[in-house]
């Protein structure tokens, strides 16, 4: 997972992860959450 110290390495490099999850915790960590609906992406 990503988490905790991974997150802090990705931010301090300039980088972007993309995860996909339920885990409604691991989605409060991100900077922006996108949702799949009926195959469709919703910001």
């Amino acid at each position: 997972m990503l988490g905790g110290r991974r997150a802090d390495l990705v931010r301090a490099r300039g980088m972007t992860a993309l995860v996909a999850t339920h885990d409604a915790a691991l989605m409060e960590m991100a900077d922006r959450v996108v949702t799949l609906r009926d195959g469709a992406l919703v910001p």
